[in-house]
């Protein structure tokens, strides 16, 4: 098990440990350097504290002559308060930023204004988790590639088994398949699976039953919620293997 994997198991067995039912994933797909970067600003501002008026803060959000870097204030700030009229005007904001650059930092700003008002109204502990892919609802995104053991492309047979097994298995794990594609010598996937089931357990199933006909797929893939790679990435990874 990898740093990474240990932390999500640790992750969900808190969630498990504390009686947390209210968390809440970010949707879109935000890198985590940016995650972070807002995360440290909001912090910063949530601990200043300092006073204004939200209606204020709303009218620069929209304002054309406002800066970017003004705007991320004022969407961090807007974020730190239970108040619905500012969750709505993050939500609005976001739904066509006038900045192209601020749609990830609105991204965050709404799931903390999310995050602040449903404690507000519940009186119970929000958590707010991270991920590089995102999810919906109470899925995480994951992304994953496989290959062929042998480095020689899927026959007709064999693409028809892969997506076959790997449907039925995520099925019955409860993970919607979001894309799957087959290139050659190796095939990827995206998919969403609900945080408390470890879909690797799976995908291991399904590359155990597609190998009992020939012993075609490496037993070995990869398989992250951080980001997607691209064909490059992939092709680069499989020469090096």
């Amino acid at each position: 098990m990898s740093d990474h994997d240990d932390l999500l198991a640790k992750l969900r067995r808190t969630v498990y440990e504390q009686g947390i039912e209210s968390f809440h994933i970010l949707e879109d797909l935000v890198p985590i350097e940016v995650q972070m970067e807002y995360l440290r600003y909001y912090d910063r501002v949530r601990k200043v504290s300092e006073p204004f008026v939200c209606s204020d803060e709303v009218a620069i959000l929209f304002s054309p002559d406002e800066s970017v870097d003004r705007k991320k204030k004022s969407l961090a700030l807007l974020a730190t308060i239970p108040d619905v009229s500012a969750y709505r005007a993050i939500e609005t904001y976001h739904d066509c930023p006038a900045e192209a650059e601020l749609h990830h930092w609105s991204s965050m700003a709404l799931v903390s204004s999310r995050i602040v008002v449903s404690s507000d109204l519940s009186g119970h502990l929000q958590v707010y988790i991270s991920s590089g892919l995102g999810g919906q609802n109470r899925r995480l995104r994951f992304f994953a590639f496989f290959s062929t053991g042998d480095g020689q492309r899927f026959s007709g047979s064999q693409r028809e088994m892969v997506e076959r097994e790997f449907s039925f298995q995520l099925r019955k794990a409860d993970t919607v398949i979001e894309k799957f594609e087959i290139r050659g010598y190796y095939f990827t996937m995206l998919m969403l699976s609900p945080f408390d089931r470890d879909v690797r357990t799976s995908l291991n199933a399904a590359v155990a039953e597609c190998n009992r006909y020939g012993n075609f797929l490496d037993k070995n893939f990869f398989f992250t919620n951080v980001k997607i790679l691209s064909e490059k990435e992939i092709e680069n990874m499989l020469e090096k293997k």
